[in-house]
């Protein structure tokens, strides 16, 4: 049985995390070259936001309980809100998921979707997953797959979580809980971190979307 998080302040999170950041760091300084540059004037109340510049995703494939195949075609022509998290979650991510469910209930459209990306895929089924958001009432696309396939996807949104697993079976699992934002071109284009609620990330996306609409 998965015992509970203990939280972003245990020594085990915080040690993986440096060790992360600092492998993403070292690897954004020796691909710098490849990185396009970002031209764009980007508005100060948006830059703590938005991705400079916006980030493409390597091409994936995950499951979902309808047993049709996501893909990087889902992601295009729509604005996508994206999250990865697992069914146990609860209560570190209530915050999370009451955002979510704040954001679409305030700007639903046939323009705007959403995902959540389980990173607990050993031991929990994608209709696992779908079965918590209902619960939850969040009506969102539950998707999982591959422990790798989760890995590089995780590791391109820079979505960091650690599992721990112990000599009895248990195991538990540490994340963080950011929300990301996917343009219609399929890219990662902003991120939003805790403390959030459902009021501000509408005016930031409305903020956002219109900086798009100027600048792409």
């Amino acid at each position: 049985m998965a015992k509970r998080c203990k939280g972003l302040n245990s020594k085990c999170f915080l040690f993986t995390y440096l060790i992360i950041v600092g492998f993403l760091l070292v690897l954004w300084m020796n691909n710098l070259p490849l990185i396009h540059e970002d031209t764009r004037v980007i508005p100060n109340d948006l830059q703590n936001y938005i991705s400079s510049p916006p980030r493409p995703i390597p091409t994936f494939s995950l499951d979902t309980s309808s047993k049709l195949a996501l893909t990087n075609s889902w992601l295009e022509d729509k604005w996508t809100f994206i999250t990865f998290t697992y069914g146990h979650c609860l209560p570190h991510c209530q915050s999370l998921l009451t955002t979510m469910k704040g954001v679409k209930a305030s700007i639903a459209s046939n323009n705007i979707q959403f995902l959540v990306v389980g990173i607990d895929s050993d031991h929990e089924s994608t209709q696992q997953l779908d079965d918590f958001l209902v619960a939850q009432k969040l009506d969102a696309t539950a998707a999982t797959g591959e422990v790798t396939a989760i890995e590089t996807l995780a590791h391109t949104f820079i979505a960091l979580f650690l599992q721990t697993d112990y000599n009895d079976g248990s195991y538990i699992i540490e994340q963080q809980y950011h929300l990301f934002l996917v343009d219609p071109k399929g890219r990662l284009y902003a991120t939003f971190k805790p403390p959030y609620n459902s009021g501000s990330i509408k005016q930031l996306f409305f903020k956002l979307r219109h900086f798009y609409a100027k600048s792409e």
